[in-house]
Parts: structure tokens; C-alpha cells; sequence
């Protein structure tokens, strides 16, 4: 599954602690981010402001892809047309059409497994022996956890000492875990997530853009359907892994062409409205703002750029920090088309592996016959839609949803071959 982590002795943990080592980096994150270019013109100009040479900013705007962001705000979902572009909400759907449901996750059992450790680990990082399980085996599971946490909190302590920053162990006495009720409701849910892989669920809807109304306006993406509506659900409660091949139940991504007389606001059901963590988003309205977008160092579409000075390749990248990621407070973290804002490297060369049956989590993957032939392939993945995260759908997530397809795919119209990444900062 994709990668998991205990917010509660993360967030505890950084927020007591003095760490003067790390206060470059507190302060570059809280440095005003800057918004996309509008044109090329502005693109070049900024790129040779941040001194790339004439030769490096010719190479980089060569490859730069218009793009939509869409910006939003809270709406009331009964004021919004059937099949107008928002995030969040509910679908418009042709009559008759039912709502998106995945089915149960190939080897279910082991996501099983996961989803059950992770609710033991989370009664036991708030000191408590897990419910379900025997006393006795209770108990030692506890002490087994607060030994292996004790390690690592001395682990990270001695790596923090070392890189000189400065450490009150009192500050961080007794940070194990969340309090024990919200431990256990945290819990709760991953037990029910348990059960839920195994069987038959409704897909959370995330978005719908109506490309009718966005193909003529600048900065519309010529690769994507210059008609009908794009509607993307996905399994946010399970967050599938976007490296594993078995990844591709938990999205589905719908062009519809339909007539709009023909759309209904699906209600939701019942199974996602009862479960009681994040499961759907909040309605917001989209206001479109044409932007031009540059490739991610890092990863295939990199290769598009070809060769050019080490040193604008560096300061290139420095320039990318200045772009921030979708996950910023700002807002414009909702993209159609263009290159993505990447967060980590590598999205196109995960979605060409995992696509294809590979598992992309092993770097032993990459080393095989097979996936080296895929990889030379990797270049044709293109952005379709990025969401981020956004106040204004409450989405629960520090990370951001790219959904990708290849070009030829594109061309072809075949949107259930989409592969999702979800990446994190």
C-alpha cells in the first residue's frame, strides 16, 4: 500500500523540539510561493532572471505545455449547472448511469494484514494493548512496540544532536502516539478498511471538468477532448499504492460526451456517506486561469529537454522550489493538462511499470529486461488533471493526485487505461 505514517509522533515531536539545524528549511517552506507563468514571454523572463543561460531558458520553453489551473471556492452545489467543472460534490451522471464501485483489491488478504497492523500500531503507540487482541498477547505486543518506538526516538534524537540541532529531551518525554480516543477512533477506521478491501466499495468522487466550455480558452491542453466532461473518482479511504499493478481498482476516470439534458446529481451512497473517515470532498466551484507549465526534472519527460549546462540544470531546479508543490496554502493546486508540479521524481516511470503488471516499489524493478524496455516508453505518460489540496473541499491529505495517461491512449480515447499517482511532501 502506499506509504503510511503516525501524523501524532511526527507533528508532536517537531513541534517540541528547538531544532535550529532545521530552521533553513522552516523558512524556505514559509517563503510566498510564486504563481505559474501566464505566457512564454513571462516564462523565459523569469527563467533568466533566476540566471539560466539564453541556451538553457530556449531549451526549457521549448518543452513548456499550456495548462488550466483551476482555482475554487466553497460553492453551494444546488446553485452549480449539471455538468459544470468543480471539485468535490457529487457527479452528474447520464440517467441510469451508477455510481462508480471498485471491487475487492487482488490479494486483499495482505492489504488486510496491513490495515490491521496499522490499528494495532495506533493503540499501542497511545499506550494501550489493542482490544481485540488476549490479554496476555496484548501486552506484549505493547511492550514490543514501546521498545522498538524507544529505539527509534533515539535513533532520530542522536541523528538531530549530530546535525547540530539543539534537543530538550524533556520536551519529548512521553510523545508516543495520539490520545487514546482519537487512537482508538483511528483505529476503528483501519479496521474497517480491513474488511472493506476485501469487498466491493463505492469510488469517492474527487472532480468533474467540463472540457466543452474550457477547450476554447486559453491554456487549454490540445491533448486532451475538446468535448464532453471528465468525472475522476477515487479510493481515498485506501489510498491505493500507486507502484503496485493492483493499484488500478481503487480509480476510475469517465469521459462522458453526453448531452447535458441527459446529466442527474447522483446522491451519495449510503456506504461512503456511514464511513467514518475522509470519503468525500466538499463542493467547490472552479474558476479556470490559463498557465504555462514546464517538465519536472527527474524524471522521462526530462529526456525531452536534451542536453544542456549542468549549471542551469541546478539552477533550473531551484527555480521549480520557487512554483512550490500542490500542496501549498495558497491555493492553484488544481491543474488541467500541462506538465504536473511534481513532488517527488518519477511519476511517469511508476505509472509505465505499474501500468504494465511491474511492481515499481522494488528498485530491483528497474534493473530487469523488462522493465528497462518498458521504461524506454515512460517519456509518453502525460498529465491529464492534478488535485491538490485545498481548504475549500477540506481535502484531508498532504500530498496531491496526478492522473496520467499515455499520449496514444490520449489520442485513442481509452480513459480506463488512466493510471493515478498520489505523492506526498
Amino acid at each position: 500500500m502506499t506509504r503510511r505514517f503516525h501524523p501524532a509522533l511526527a507533528a508532536g515531536l517537531l513541534a517540541c523540539l528547538t531544532l535550529s539545524g532545521f530552521e533553513a528549511v522552516s523558512a524556505q517552506e514559509n517563503e510566498a510561493v510564486m504563481p505559474l507563468p501566464a505566457s512564454r514571454e513571462e516564462l523565459a523572463d523569469r527563467l533568466t532572471e533566476a540566471g539560466l543561460s539564453a541556451a538553457g531558458v530556449n531549451a526549457i520553453v521549448a518543452v513548456a505545455r499550456d495548462g488550466i489551473v483551476l482555482d475554487t471556492k466553497v460553492a453551494d452545489e444546488a446553485q452549480l449547472p449539471l455538468g459544470a467543472t468543480k471539485i468535490g460534490g457529487l457527479p452528474d451522471l447520464p440517467r441510469g448511469t451508477a455510481w462508480p464501485m471498485r471491487p475487492a483489491y487482488d490479494g486483499a488478504e495482505t492489504l488486510t494484514a496491513q490495515f490491521n497492523a496499522d490499528a494495532a500500531n495506533l493503540y499501542a503507540d497511545a499506550g494501550m494493548a489493542p482490544p481485540w487482541m488476549p490479554q496476555t498477547e496484548g501486552e506484549a505486543f505493547l511492550a514490543t512496540r514501546k521498545r522498538a518506538n524507544d529505539e527509534a526516538m533515539a535513533a532520530t534524537l542522536k541523528i538531530m544532536r549530530e546535525s547540530g540541532a539543539e534537543v530538550d529531551e524533556k520536551d519529548v518525554a512521553g510523545i508516543t502516539g495520539l490520545p487514546p480516543e482519537a487512537a482508538a477512533k483511528a483505529a476503528a477506521e483501519q479496521r474497517l478498511l480491513a474488511e472493506n478491501v476485501a469487498r466491493p466499495f463505492p469510488l469517492p468522487f474527487i472532480a468533474q471538468v467540463d472540457l466543452s466550455s474550457l477547450s476554447n480558452q486559453p491554456g487549454f491542453d490540445k491533448a486532451l477532448p475538446a468535448t464532453g466532461r471528465l468525472l475522476f473518482f477515487y479510493d481515498m479511504p485506501v489510498l491505493p499504492a500507486s507502484h503496485e499493478p493492483r493499484a488500478n481498482a481503487g480509480w476510475k476516470l469517465i469521459h462522458d460526451d453526453r448531452p447535458v439534458t441527459e446529466l442527474e446529481r447522483k446522491p451519495l451512497p449510503k456506504a461512503l456517506a456511514d464511513f467514518p473517515g475522509a470519503a468525500s470532498l466538499k463542493a467547490a466551484a472552479v474558476a479556470p486561469r490559463p498557465v504555462v507549465t514546464t517538465v519536472p526534472v527527474g524524471d522521462a519527460g526530462w529526456d525531452a529537454v536534451g542536453e544542456i549546462d549542468g549549471n542551469d540544470t541546478a539552477l533550473y531546479s531551484q527555480w521549480l522550489f520557487s512554483l512550490g508543490w500542490p500542496t501549498a496554502d495558497g491555493g492553484g493546486n488544481h491543474q488541467l493538462g500541462g506538465w504536473p508540479r511534481a513532488i517527488q521524481a518519477g511519476m511517469q516511470a511508476t505509472s509505465q511499470l505499474a501500468a504494465n503488471g511491474l511492481d515499481a516499489g522494488s528498485g530491483e524493478t528497474f534493473q530487469t529486461e523488462a522493465g528497462k524496455r518498458l521504461l524506454s516508453g515512460a517519456g509518453q505518460w502525460h498529465l491529464v488533471l492534478q488535485i491538490g489540496t485545498d481548504t475549500a473541499t477540506s481535502y484531508p491529505f498532504p500530498g496531491a493526485l496526478y492522473v496520467l495517461m499515455r499520449e496514444e491512449d490520449l489520442a485513442a480515447r481509452n480513459f480506463d487505461r488512466a493510471w493515478v499517482v498520489y505523492e506526498q511532501d
